[in-house]
């Protein structure tokens, strides 16, 4: 059938179809040359048989001959015995009765673009839609084109089409140069459209990001076929975490005009409603089928201010996949009230944890350590962890700000504005130190960045001789530092450079693990930090502020049980020589419950079970009756094996095989070493993909500890609220895309 057209009128066919057991036959009814065209036409005896109303009032409408064609392709799919079994004997079969309903629906089901195009979607002149098209019309230009057609749908004239966009007559000689030509010339918009799209115009689907994703996979998902050009854009939006509004901007159409002429930008409204949220869709149906097969897994609660008054929640969660390697999920932003109230904070965290269903199969929340945070994950059933990025930063920052400090950092700073004021001193500056002059120009332009200080001033510190230098001919300037405000500055340096040093320990991953904070948290207060008979008091008074704050932030008994939880599944600190007797006793012992309750949970279990060793002899066959060595002493001897000893006992043996085995260098990777040894401990592995999957930062380390994190949040800044949601989480799941 696809290769039969239907002719406009009796003259024009070449063929005669008709119908025999079934099947579609074709009879030529003159001769046919090679490359002609095969037509075949329908009388108005066949028509009627196929329930067409025909008369001399009634008028095809547009592409209605197509659907016949397809109608009576469908019709006679079925074989007069399967035909049989479905119609009763006694039954007249009446095809009107059948086809015209079939018409009907199919105009509003039936894709025409097999054999023409819709025309949804655009601003088409009234009246148009009457006009005929090609039976065998492929061309997506035949979406703004017809034929003037008679009463009963056919060709008039098939030398001159019609536009339906501006009712122009155009000559046609059976190609579509002169369609295409038009259209570039004379509607370049619909034409950009049209092909940016390839045609695939989609009504929006509305209310569908509201929706839960365990009810999208019930919906009806339409992908949109989208144009290459029109793809890429929408991949530059969610790479670059960009306003939709983008697009619209006088640049961006520009550069586009340059680099492809024929292509013109949908319109902001249309990439967000259609191109953008079929990919939030089609990525959140993917989300939802690894979601809802996790068994543990853990969150970070990102904080984030958008603009004056309106603040989001994005979660996101944590959890290390069946070949021990970490993986993080972007879930959903909302908005929550301006204080932080509990109760709001509450609301947010149960609404998204219903939502992608992950309340029962998370255990811990890792977030700001406000009381409000603390209270609201407690009532969704998580426990609460505070973020080390912000534990840090709060501690260097309650360093910078200290009143010596601050009148000493100042002295520096117009010390610096006047070197680079002078021409002489500022070529000096560049001749003794291109790396020096770079850090000076930081220091002057972005202040006291917490998280880049320590190296500025141990770049001063370096090069004090010089500075000492050029002080000599400042002092009729009346610039000048005295001793007292060196040896401050150093003391700062020391005491910055180890928590320095820790932040740059937590940036190696993009989420560091909770195994490593209680580590790097006792040797700052027991080592790098702790007080020095040769410190000076301004020294000292500094430290023991940071180890009041430090303390205080992992004071909490069931904060220190986690982290020490963490911290015996670490390979590199399984010896857990960093605690106390009793602590180390009281966290093993809530490591053997751990492994053997996530045991008892277990729903495979052939996993957990104990391999048995290889160099074993073949067992016996069974004795039907106990031998004698079994009657005499069979009660006074249990024979124990691994059949027979209970999970506890289980977990307490691996328990005890891991701790006395060697510990791995401080630089192993503890996934990597769980996926090479996880068959030798079943059930420690077990709780060391729950344990380890817990981050020790609520966003990416490089947020916290570098100049990134600015950058991101000035980008959600930027992004129209109604988008922040599926922006967001698109930007943060791109490897769902």
């Amino acid at each position: 059938m696809r290769y039969v057209a239907c002719a406009s009128t009796e003259e024009e066919h070449n063929l005669t179809v008709f119908q025999y057991r079934g099947k579609i036959y074709y009879r030529a009814c003159q001769p046919i040359s090679s490359g002609t065209e095969l037509m075949v036409w329908i009388g108005e005896e066949y028509a009627r048989t196929l329930g067409l109303k025909l008369g001399e009032h009634f008028k095809y409408e547009f592409g209605e001959k197509e659907l016949l064609m397809k109608l009576f392709q469908d019709l006679h799919l079925k074989t007069v015995d399967s035909l049989q079994n479905h119609i009763s004997p006694r039954n007249q079969y009446v095809c009107n009765d059948i086809v015209t309903p079939l018409i009907q629906s199919h105009k509003h089901n039936y894709p025409l673009n097999s054999i023409g195009h819709t025309s949804s979607g655009f601003q088409l002149l009234e009246g148009t839609q009457n006009l005929v098209s090609l039976g065998r019309a492929q061309s997506r230009y035949w979406t703004f084109f017809g034929f003037q057609g008679d009463d009963y749908g056919r060709i008039i004239d098939k030398t001159k089409i019609i536009c339906k966009l501006c009712g122009v007559r155009l000559s046609y000689s059976g190609n579509t140069t002169n369609l295409r030509q038009h259209l570039i010339y004379k509607h370049r918009r619909e034409y950009n459209e049209l092909v940016g799209t390839q045609g695939a115009v989609v009504e929006p689907q509305k209310n569908i990001d509201s929706a839960s994703p365990r009810e999208l996979p019930s919906r009806a998902v339409v992908t949109p076929t989208v144009g290459r050009t029109t793809k890429a854009v929408a991949d530059f939006i969610v790479r670059d975490l960009m306003p939709v509004e983008i697009i619209e901007g006088e640049g961006f159409v520009q550069m586009l005009s340059i680099l492809d002429p024929n292509y013109k930008l949908p319109a902001a409204s249309f990439l967000s409603h259609t191109i953008l949220q079929e990919m939030h869709i089609q990525a959140k149906l993917r989300v939802l089928e690894v979601v809802k097969n996790l068994q543990e897994c853990s969150v970070s609660l990102d904080l984030w201010k958008h603009s004056g008054s309106l603040s989001y929640l994005t979660l996101t969660i944590h959890y290390v996949n069946e070949t021990f390697e970490s993986r993080n999920i972007v879930l959903s932003s909302r908005v929550v009230s301006e204080d932080l109230s509990e109760e709001s904070l509450k609301l947010v965290l149960q609404e998204v944890a219903e939502e992608w269903g992950i309340r029962e199969n998370t255990f811990y929340a890792v977030g700001l350590s406000s009381p409000s945070v603390k209270i609201a994950a407690s009532k969704v059933g998580w426990k609460s962890l505070p973020c080390v990025g912000q534990v840090l930063k709060n501690c260097i920052e309650a360093i910078l700000q200290h009143h010596t400090i601050q009148t000493t950092l100042d002295r520096f700073r117009r010390l610096i504005a006047t070197i680079f004021s002078s021409t002489a001193q500022n070529e000096e500056l560049t001749t003794h130190g291109p790396v020096l002059k770079v850090h000076l120009k930081m220091f002057l332009r972005d202040g006291t960045k917490w998280y880049s200080i320590y190296t500025l001033l141990q770049s001063i510190v370096d090069h004090s001789k010089f500075f000492k230098s050029l002080i000599e001919t400042l002092k009729e300037d009346g610039i000048s530092l005295q001793p007292e405000d060196w040896a401050i500055l150093q003391d700062v340096v020391d005491i910055l450079k180890p928590l320095s040093i820790a932040t740059s320990t937590f940036t190696k991953d993009q989420f560091a693990g909770l195994s490593l904070v209680k580590p790097v948290i006792t040797s700052l207060l027991y080592k790098h930090l702790a007080p020095n008979e040769w410190d000076s008091e301004f020294s000292k008074n500094i430290k023991k502020a940071i180890h009041e704050e430090l303390s205080f932030k992992y004071s909490g008994s069931e904060v220190n049980q986690v982290l020490n939880l963490a911290c015996a599944l670490d390979p590199r600190f399984r010896g857990l020589d960093f605690l106390s007797q009793p602590d180390r006793v009281e966290t093993l012992h809530l490591l053997k419950l751990e492994a053997s309750s996530l045991a008892k949970t277990q729903t495979t279990e052939p996993s957990y079970v104990t391999p048995e060793p290889q160099n074993l002899r073949p067992p016996s066959k069974k004795l039907k009756q106990d031998s004698g060595i079994e009657f005499l002493l069979g009660d006074l001897c249990n024979v124990r094996n691994s059949s027979t000893s209970t999970v506890n006992q289980q977990a307490e043996q691996e328990i005890s095989s891991f701790q006395t085995s060697e510990a791995s260098s401080l630089c192993q990777d503890p996934l990597q070493w769980w996926k090479m040894h996880h068959t030798q401990y079943p059930f420690l592995a077990r709780a060391a993909r729950k344990l380890l999957a817990i981050p020790a930062t609520s966003v990416p380390t490089n947020w916290l500890f570098t100049d990134a994190g600015l950058a991101v949040y000035r980008k959600r800044s930027a992004l129209t609220a109604e988008h922040v949601d599926m922006l967001v989480f698109l930007n943060g799941n791109r490897l769902f895309l």
